[in-house]
């Protein structure tokens, strides 16, 4: 007889786990949890957006992500399939992590995940304007005009396959 899985490491394996790094698909109300922290502090708390913009339904449609440093969860990004594009959002890294290269390495799997499990698809993003440079860097062009979304400037951009 088999013996059941005793942790959630075990039932939910991480996609990634490398040098003290661990990027998890959320599983359970827990993981749920932590997410929601996560944006909480980022989105409403840094960002003053609203809670009920920021909670606004649409993880019911997304695969989310976690993204622990040494067992610490420190970020988290979801996509979405809407018209057979890929539509990455809800990118966060806790404050205390940014400028480390955390948010790189959580794109760079990201990107690198999603091109192995729809590569057919393209990846369409809504990206704060002050991050455009940082998207850039991952392949991202920008696509028409900015516009406002949350009341925060933003910049639609699509991602180019190598």
């Amino acid at each position: 007889m088999s013996q059941l899985p005793k942790t959630t490491t075990e039932i939910n394996p991480p996609l990634l786990n490398q040098n003290g790094i661990t990027i998890k698909l959320i599983q359970s109300p827990y993981e749920g949890m932590m997410v929601s922290y996560i944006r909480y502090k980022v989105f409403i708390e840094e960002q003053a957006i609203d809670v009920d913009e920021e909670f606004d339904g649409t993880d019911v449609d997304a695969h989310i992500f976690l993204m622990f440093k040494d067992q610490q969860p420190i970020g988290t990004c979801r996509y979405r399939i809407v018209n057979d594009e890929i539509i990455p959002g809800r990118i966060a890294i806790l404050k205390a992590y940014r400028g480390s290269g955390y948010g790189t390495i959580m794109m760079t799997w990201f990107h690198t995940y999603l091109d192995r499990l729809h590569p057919q698809l393209i990846m369409r993003i809504h990206a704060q304007v002050y991050l455009r440079q940082f998207y850039a860097r991952l392949g991202y062009i920008p696509i028409g005009e900015t516009f406002i979304e949350a009341g925060i400037i933003h910049q639609e951009m699509v991602r180019k396959k190598s």
